[in-house]
This record gives C-alpha cells, structure tokens and sequence, in this order.
C-alpha cells in the first residue's frame, strides 16, 4: 500500500507497463501470426523382433504414426518430383543394416485431384529393417544406433516442406525386451497401409470386412483358373451315396477341407517374420509372380488348357468313402486352388503379414475359402442329377478371355518396380484401352448371340473413345502467368496502387499441380486476375532465403496463395487447394 502513495514508485510502473505493451504490439505488428507445424509423422515405437546374434540377422521394427487427414508419399512415389519416404539406420560396430522393407502404400486420389493417383503411406506404417551382426560381435550392456526418417506430408489441400526426424536407440535394450511376451510385435490388426481391404476393415470394422472377404471369395470362382475344379467336385459327389443329409454334411466336410488349407497359408505368413513382405520387394520374385500371371492368360486365351490334374480326377472317381474322406479330397482342392487366386489375394497376404497375428490369418483366410466353398456344397447335392459339367456359351470364352487380359495387366503391375522410370504407369492405360478394343471387336467369341454382341460392341467404342483421348494431343493449356516474387515488384504495386496476388508453390506439392490444371486455367479466373500483379515464390529450394522468406510471411504449407490489396495490406490468406469458384470470389473481394 505505501508503493501506491508513492508517486515516483507510481510514475515508474506505469512507465514500464507502457513500453511493455508498445515492445509487445511492435512485435505483433512486425511479425506475421505463424502456426506451429503439425507433427505430422511420428516414431511410435521401435521393436526387435530377437536378441542380436553372430551371423544371424534380426529384424528392426520401426512404427511410423501418421496423423489423422494427413499422408506421407511411399519409398516408391508415382512421380518423379514427389518426395519419397527413406527410413535410414545408423548401427553400432560389428552390426549390418540391411535395406528396409516398406509397407505396402496406398494408391489413392485426393480430394482435389483429378484422377491422378498417388503413393502414399497414412495411418500406421511398419518399416522393417534386417540387422546382421559379423562373425566376431559379441552382445555389449550398450549398442546405440539412431533412426532417420525423411518424408514430405500432404493433406487434401495442402503440402508441408520435406522435413526429417530422429530417435536414438538402444539395441541391447530392445534384445532385453524381445524376451518379453510382447516381442517385435507389430500392430495386431490390420493396417490402413496394406491395401484396399485393409482400408475396408480400417473403415468399417471386423464384420463388414470379414463379410467382404466372404464375397470376395464367391467371387473367385469366375476366375477361369478355378472353373475346371467345379467338374471335379461333380465327379467326387456323383459318385457318393446316401441321403442327401449325409450328402450335405459331406460337402460341408469338404469345403471345411478347402477353409484349412487355405487358413494355413494365413498363419504362415503371420508367422514369417516378415519374409513375405521382404520377398515382394525382391525383383525376382516380383517377376517370377508376373511370369506365372502370363502363364495363366496364355492359358485364358486357349494356348493350353488349363484342367484339374489326373491324379485328382482318378482320386475323384475312385469315391473314397465317409467323412475322412471328404476331408482329404477338400485339402487337395485347396492345393491345386491357392497357386491359381493366389496372385488375387496377395493384397490379404499382405495385411496378415503386417498384423503378425496368427489368429486374424487363420480367421481371414478361414472366411475366404468358406466363401469360395460355399458354392461346392450346392453342386454335392445336385451332383447325383449333374454327372457332367455343361458347356456354355460363347460368353464364357469372351469372359475367359477378359480375365486374361487382367492377369496381364496384374503382371505390369507386379514388375513395375523393377523397371525403371515409371514406364508400366504410362503403358497401363493404352493396354487398358487396347484390351477393350480386342474384345470389343476381334475377338470371335460372343458374337452368335446378339445381346452380348451389343454389349461387347459397347465395351469396344468405349475403348476406341478412350484410346483417341489418350493419343490426340490436347494442346498447350492457356493459364495464369506468374512474375518471380521479389520484394521489389510488391513495393512497386504498392506504390502504383495496384492489387497483388502472391502464389507460394513448390515442384513437389501435390496441390500446387492440381491448381495449375483446374483453378488457374479456368477462364473466369485468368479475366479476374488480369487487373492483379501476380507473383510466384517457388520454395522448392531448401536454402536460407526461401526459409527467410518462408517465415516472413508466415507461410507453413503450400500452395499458399496471398491475396493483397492496393495499400499493400493482406485482405485474404488461403491455405491448400483452393477451387476456381472460391477463388473467383477472392479475387472480387479485393479487386
């Protein structure tokens, strides 16, 4: 109290409470408001899947989260300017980092793109990295050794700068942890990353995904690798006798058969130890796969005859009575059946393989070979009344045919890691178009019965449609036209009083090609923004001045996109993608 009846005590605080509140205003005057940078992606955690041994090699499992609305491009992105995800290691003496092994990435359209697909990782991602000690290591109480993941991040309308993070390890304590009941394991469910049904089950939940998988098994016999094993089950249960309740318990047997040679398949992989996933980042492998595709559509297009083998047919007819039976006769079906879908569910094998949950690939494989069973146990009991498969019609070779142009197609897609440049990518669609025609028009199979001719016809024009758009050049688009931004051309504007519009863009941001194609070619917006001086900054670059200038306008993400009016003041501010309708109204707002 005698602070405040002292007037010289008075006249200091109030002195200092002014220059305090003039030091704060100036520097929020001076300084534009920035947002902090999400933390986009973030090493969860980091596993070893065993102790470190001399000459036997050990798996680092590194977790990637990826918030939520946000994506990170693959190791493997579909364009050459986009920025891949590299996991690097760092590893104690003695002890050998082998190259990662990637999930499998997303392939996806943004929100604002049109059409064009993107590689991308989002949600969790497993990176595995194989760790060989020499001959002569010896386990240490300390073996430090440090994590690097580079990665640029996206969402729907907007791409942060290529950015980096870190985390020191211990790989002694990770082997004292892999002792533990918990050892190496990765999620133990499926993942977003592991393709389209694993984004299912991600969506929707365990019913509706396994509900998918069930129909998806129906749906694999119609591939016409599978189509020959249905004579096979006519001639095994034509053969049977009894009532036709023991005839159905039979087939239920059967099929049972079928379910537990393929849920083996499902826990093998679980249990590889993510031997599967490394093998399909082997080019070999990749193209032994696509070699045994092409085997197949060779046998699509009637080069050989693809047919259940003797062996099976004799055992067929041989009727081996009773349930063990029936068994036995379901395993065998599934042996001959897994090598044919295999290629068709190698997105499945996947998402079990990254799960390491044994019992999901029993469940998941279990509920795919009971769908693809299901239909067996109608043909048992019609089987005594069906002793020999019909022949159909010319629409079943037009249909064989069609799935031999998907296996090719599938087998571009499994080497196109291996070749370089992104060559399939371009292929694919003149393929895709070529196909169409082939079967639309020269292909003899279908033409007798006129219904389907009208619709094979249909599919033809579409691709002859579809082949011309991708073959006549379209012609230089007109677009906005930009000036380098420098400092400047701003004060020149402000000095003649004209309105500015500042483009922040990089080569890499996603969002910044879509707005070239649609916002700033659309012809309202070039007529709104010829009144404009329209300046660029292209922060590509990773260097002081782009960082500088970065941070002088506050700009965290591109594109961002300034909108200044003729005093020089900033009246709108859009961050990410932004469409030709609000960009128009933008452009009124300040014009």
């Amino acid at each position: 109290m005698q602070s405040l009846s002292n007037p010289g005590a008075a006249r200091a605080a109030l002195i200092f409470f002014i220059f305090a509140g003039v030091a704060i205003a100036l520097s929020l005057l001076s300084s534009p408001a920035v947002i902090a940078t999400p933390e986009v992606v973030t090493i969860d955690a980091v596993a070893l899947d065993r102790p470190l041994a001399a000459g036997r090699t050990s798996t680092l499992l590194v977790t990637l989260g990826i918030l939520d609305g946000w994506h990170i491009n693959s190791n493997r992105p579909l364009s050459e300017d986009f920025i891949p995800t590299q996991v690097s290691m760092s590893t104690p003496p003695g002890v050998t980092a082998g190259a990662p092994v990637y999930p499998t990435p997303e392939i996806v359209s943004l929100g604002f793109s049109s059409g064009e697909k993107f590689s991308v990782f989002t949600g969790i991602a497993v990176v595995k990295i194989p760790l060989t000690p020499d001959a002569s290591f010896k386990p240490q109480t300390s073996e430090p050794g440090a994590i690097k993941v580079d990665y640029q991040a996206c969402n729907n309308t907007e791409c942060l700068r290529p950015s980096s993070i870190s985390k020191d390890i211990d790989l002694a304590t990770l082997a004292d942890r892999s002792r533990g009941p918990a050892a190496g394991t990765a999620p133990s469910e499926p993942v977003a990353d592991s393709g389209g049904f694993a984004r299912f089950f991600s969506s929707h939940g365990y019913i509706l995904g396994f509900l998918l998988v069930l129909v998806g098994g129906l749906a694999l016999n119609l591939t016409p690798c599978v189509y020959p094993l249905i004579g096979v089950t006519i001639a095994y249960f034509g053969n049977q006798s009894g009532t036709h309740r023991k005839v159905a318990m039979l087939a239920v047997v059967y099929v049972l058969g079928i379910a537990l040679m393929f849920s083996s398949v499902g826990v093998a992989v679980a249990l590889s130890g993510g031997l599967f996933g490394a093998a399909l980042q082997n080019a070999y492998v990749l193209s032994a796969i696509a070699a045994v595709m092409v085997l197949l559509a060779l046998s699509s297009f009637g080069v050989f005859v693809l047919q259940a083998p003797q062996w099976m047919m004799r055992w067929a007819a041989v009727s081996r009575p009773g349930f063990a039976g029936a068994l036995l006769m379901g395993l065998g079906m599934g042996v001959v059946a897994a090598p044919c879908i295999g290629p068709i569910v190698l997105g499945l094998l996947l998402m079990v393989e990254r799960s390491g949950n044994p019992l999901f690939g029993f469940a998941l494989f279990f509920t795919l070979a009971v769908g693809l069973g299901l239909p067996y146990i109608g043909l048992a009991m019609a089987a005594g009344s069906i002793r020999r498969l019909p022949r159909s019609g010319e629409w079943l070779r037009w249909t064989e045919q069609l799935f031999g142009f998907v296996l090719i197609g599938l087998a571009l897609y499994f080497i196109e890691p291996v070749v370089p440049g992104h060559i399939i990518n371009r292929i694919l669609p003149f393929y895709a178009a070529s196909a169409g025609i082939y079967l639309g028009f020269i292909s003899s199979a279908g033409r007798s019965w006129r219904p389907f001719l009208i619709f094979r016809s249909a599919v033809g024009i579409a691709a002859i449609g579809a082949l011309v758009y991708l073959v006549v050049p379209h012609g230089p688009r007109i677009a906005l036209r930009f000036a380098p931004f420098n400092e400047g051309a701003l004060a020149r504007a402000r000095a003649d009083g004209k309105p500015v519009l500042v483009d922040f863009s990089a080569e890499w941001c996603i969002p910044c090609r879509e707005m070239e194609r649609t916002t700033y070619a659309d012809p309202a917006v070039i007529k709104a923004a010829l009144g404009f001086v329209r300046l660029r900054a292209d922060l590509t670059a990773e260097n002081v001045e782009n960082k500088e200038l970065a941070h002088h306008f506050g700009v965290q993400g591109v594109p961002t996109t300034l909108f200044i009016d003729p005093a020089g003041h900033i009246r709108k501010r859009e961050v990410g993608y932004v469409g030709p309708r609000q960009f128009l109204d933008d452009l009124r707002a300040v014009d």
